[in-house]
């Protein structure tokens, strides 16, 4: 039987791209995953659609939002992933408009074309949420254009009984909650919120619960850009032989299961997999058609516990699983799966197995080199 054959490198110095379904780039012969030109705007779509469901209404009432959600087969990551779910992972919520426009990939953000209805948790946000944000508490409504257009607004033209933001506030039930929604968004530029594009974004109300695409320029700057996504990688490629159908049984010497369950968990049935040779001789990653226990926390209920094994090669960030093989063509073709986690001041929910996928990720074939991740 033949078999992979293993090297174990650690990255270094790149050669050119292929082309692949996602950027990629070489170090010692092996494809890896560019995660300099990686975005949520270029990943592939998720080919499996699911769902999120939280009903006790205590926690979303501590959240302040409610992550539950649906997505199709075909859905974009950046449709369906919240900032709250990344916040550990990646740090979204720490930049501004102007740090977003300056990291991202194509550049294309112009803040100067911005309207505020692009930045849609504004709607959301009240005057005193906005006030708090920006720090307008001594300003007088006029220096705030859209404050003052509130404010017209809210007293029907007539004169504010006091000069300053924070009094107004404090002092005339109903005006701090009165949502910026209220007037038409598109009328404004930026300006109509002088510093807005300063501002980091977990500074708003609601930032956890909006979309990475309703942030204008978020989906576009790469992974390695991100303030919490890790830094380097090493550890162990193979060389393809060819993979193994689904028909195998009994493969108990594996390299894969979860977090949980750990990175060795035998499978008994329909063994979806490839063999590995040295340094890893006799062993196997095992495919998404086996489920093992993933998650932790409340979340961990979330798609009754299970995630189909494979490995985190490149951190707990997302899961990587071999989807399908071809022992005709010498193929086999692998997935990212994204995971949930959900964790603020005053409640941490855990994380939902990775189950949020699979997101067609760099394939193997016969005589490739496929990086496995740490031994």
């Amino acid at each position: 039987m033949r078999r992979l054959l293993l090297l174990i490198i650690v990255l270094s110095i790149v050669s050119p791209t292929a082309c692949w379904a996602i950027p990629v780039r070489w170090s010692a012969g092996v494809p890896l995953p560019d995660f300099e030109r990686i975005t949520f705007a270029n990943l592939p779509p998720i080919a499996e659609g699911g769902s999120i469901q939280i009903a006790d209404p205590a926690i979303i009432a501590a959240l302040g939002y409610d992550p539950s959600r649906l997505w199709q087969s075909g859905a974009r990551a950046d449709a369906t992933i919240l900032l709250g779910d990344m916040a550990t992972a990646f740090g979204p919520e720490q930049l501004s408009l102007e740090q977003i426009a300056a990291l991202g990939l194509t550049q294309s953000l112009q803040l100067s074309q911005l309207r505020l209805s692009d930045l849609k948790l504004l709607a959301i946000n009240t005057v005193a949420d906005i006030v708090q944000a920006l720090a307008y508490e001594n300003l007088p409504p006029e220096a705030v254009p859209l404050l003052r257009d509130l404010a017209v607004y809210f007293f029907k033209g007539g004169t504010p009984p006091y000069e300053r933001l924070i009094d107004l506030i404090q002092y005339v039930p109903g005006f701090g909650e009165l949502p910026l929604g209220t007037l038409d968004l598109a009328r404004y530029a930026l300006s109509g919120l002088p510093g807005i594009e300063q501002v980091a974004i977990d500074r708003l109300a609601g930032w956890a619960g909006q979309f990475i695409r309703d942030i204008p320029g978020l989906a576009d700057i790469p992974f390695a850009r991100f303030a919490r996504f890790p830094r380097r990688f090493s550890g162990i490629a193979g060389l393809v032989d060819i993979p193994l159908a689904a028909i195998e049984q009994e493969r108990i010497r594996t390299i894969t299961g979860s977090d949980i369950e750990g990175f060795a968990v035998p499978c008994h049935r329909d063994c979806l997999h490839v063999e590995l040779g040295n340094p890893l001789s006799g062993k196997q990653w095992i495919g998404k058609t086996q489920l093992v226990r993933g998650g932790h926390g409340p979340l961990a209920a979330v798609n009754t516990g299970k995630e189909p094994t494979g490995r985190l090669p490149f951190g707990p960030w997302g899961k990587i699983v071999l989807t399908a093989v071809n022992e005709k063509a010498g193929t086999a073709d692998f997935g990212l799966y994204l995971r949930v986690c959900i964790k603020t001041a005053f409640i941490d929910l855990g994380c939902t197995p990775y189950f949020i996928g699979p997101i067609p990720w760099i394939p193997s074939q016969e005589k490739a080199l496929t990086f496995v991740g740490p031994n």
